[in-house]
C-alpha cells in the first residue's frame, strides 16, 4: 500500500510540470506576432572590396639585361715577392700608402753582398790597372817599330832587327787584348753582382694603393714564396662575367654595363665591355666577359673584393609606364589589370613589355593617370566594388 502511493503522488507531480511547461510555451507564442509577406528581410547589398592603388605614370626607364653577379678587382695589381731567400730589414711601406712607380717598398739584409761588390770593384780596379799597363807596352813597342822600319829603309838597320821588333809589337798588343778582355770580365762580374744585390732592394713595379703589408716586421724571414706586400691600381676595375651560349653574340665590346654593389645599395655605376672570350666553355656553356670602370672619374669610392651585380643593358626604354607584378592578372587571352573608376572595378587587357626586377612594363591597355589596382585584384570581377585603403 505504500508503494502505491508513493507513485501516485510521482505521477501527480510529474503530470503538474508538464501542464506548466505548456503553458509558459503558449504565454510565449503569443507575444511573438505573426511575420508577414511585407516583412521580409531587406535585400543585401553588394560587398564592398578593399584595395590599394597605384597612379600610372610614363616616367620610368626599363632595361632588357644579361644580369650577372660579380666581384670586382684591380686591372693592375702585384703581390710583391722578393726572388731571393733573406731577412727583412726594413719595411718602408705600410697598408693605405699610396706608392709611385719605381719607389723604395722593402730592403732585406745585404751585408755578404755588400762585401762582394767591394771585392769584385777591386778586381775590376786591378784589371783595369794592367790593360792601361799593357797597353803602354803595346804603345811603346809599336813606337820602336816604326823606328826600325824606318832605318831599315835608310840601310842603318838590319831585317833581323826590325823583325824583332815587330814580334815585340805583336807580343805587347796581344798582352793588352788579354788585358783588356780581363778588364770587361771583371767590370762583367761588377754588374752580376750589383745586379744580385738589388733582389734584396725590392721597388714597386707599379703606382697604387697598398692593399696589405702582411703585418711584417723587421727580423722576419722571407722566402721566395713569401708575398711582402700587395700593391693596386684602384684608378681602374674590373669584373669578369659568365655569360650563356645564347647570348654570347648579343654582348658587344664598348656595350654599358651597370653595377650595383651590396655596399652601396642605393647607387648604380657604369661599366664598358672591353673584352669577350672567343671560345664557349663547353663544361658550362658559357664565355668569359671582361668589364671595366673608371674609379677615379667617381672618387675611387669603388675598392677590390666588392661583391654586387652587373647588369648588360640589351635594350632600354624610357618613358615606359612600369607596374608591380601583383597589378596584374594571367587569364586566357594573356594578362589583365584592373582599373578604379569611381569607386568600380574595371578590367583592362594590357600587353606586357620589359620584366626589371619585380615590376613589367606596359606597353598597352592603360594610360598614363589611371588609378591601378595593385593589391587586392586577384579576386575581383569587373564591375565589382571597391575602396582604396
Amino acid at each position: 500500500m505504500k508503494r502505491k502511493g508513493r507513485g501516485k503522488k510521482f505521477f501527480i507531480l510529474f503530470t503538474g510540470v508538464v501542464i506548466i511547461l505548456a503553458g509558459v510555451g503558449i504565454y510565449s507564442r503569443k507575444g511573438i506576432p505573426a511575420r508577414s509577406a511585407e516583412q521580409a528581410p531587406p535585400a543585401r547589398e553588394a560587398p564592398v572590396a578593399f584595395v590599394r592603388i597605384e597612379t600610372a605614370a610614363n616616367d620610368k626607364t626599363v632595361r632588357e639585361s644579361i644580369v650577372q653577379n660579380m666581384s670586382i678587382e684591380a686591372v693592375n695589381r702585384v703581390q710583391l715577392v722578393p726572388r731571393v731567400t733573406g731577412r727583412l730589414e726594413r719595411l718602408h711601406v705600410k697598408q693605405g700608402d699610396i706608392v709611385k712607380d719605381g719607389q723604395l717598398i722593402a730592403t732585406l739584409e745585404h751585408d755578404q753582398q755588400d762585401a762582394l761588390i767591394g771585392s769584385t770593384e777591386a778586381q775590376v780596379a786591378s784589371a783595369k790597372a794592367d790593360s792601361e799597363r799593357a797597353r803602354a807596352e803595346m804603345m811603346n813597342a809599336k813606337t820602336n817599330l816604326d823606328r826600325y822600319e824606318r832605318l831599315v829603309k835608310e840601310g842603318f838597320s838590319t831585317q833581323q832587327q826590325f823583325d824583332t821588333m815587330q814580334t815585340a809589337y805583336v807580343s805587347a798588343r796581344a798582352s793588352h787584348n788579354a788585358a783588356v778582355a780581363k778588364e770587361r770580365q771583371a767590370a762583367a762580374e761588377l754588374g752580376r753582382v750589383k745586379s744580385t744585390k738589388q733582389d734584396y732592394i725590392i721597388n714597386s713595379p707599379l703606382g697604387g694603393t697598398v692593399l696589405s703589408d702582411y703585418s711584417l716586421t723587421p727580423g722576419t724571414m722571407i722566402s721566395q714564396s713569401s708575398p711582402i706586400v700587395d700593391i693596386a691600381d684602384l684608378r681602374r676595375l674590373k669584373a669578369t662575367l659568365r655569360i650563356p651560349e645564347n647570348k654570347i653574340f648579343v654582348v658587344k665590346p664598348g656595350m654599358n654595363v651597370f653595377l650595383k654593389f651590396d655596399a652601396l645599395p642605393d647607387e648604380e655605376f657604369m661599366g664598358q665591355v672591353t673584352r669577350i672570350d672567343p671560345y664557349v666553355d663547353p663544361a658550362t656553356r658559357s664565355s668569359a666577359v671582361e668589364i671595366e670602370l673608371d674609379n677615379q672619374a667617381i672618387g675611387n669610392r669603388l675598392r677590390p673584393g666588392m661583391f654586387g651585380q652587373a647588369s648588360i643593358v640589351e635594350r632600354e626604354v624610357k618613358n615606359a609606364i612600369l607596374l608591380p607584378e601583383s597589378a596584374l592578372n594571367s587569364g586566357s587571352s594573356g594578362y589583365y589589370i584592373f582599373v578604379d573608376e569611381d569607386g568600380t572595378a574595371k578590367r583592362r587587357d594590357v600587353v606586357t613589355g620589359i620584366r626589371q626586377g619585380n615590376s613589367m612594363q606596359i606597353t598597352s591597355g592603360v594610360s598614363p593617370g589611371e588609378s591601378v589596382i595593385v593589391f587586392g585584384g586577384s579576386n575581383l570581377n569587373d564591375g565589382d566594388m571597391v575602396t582604396t585603403q
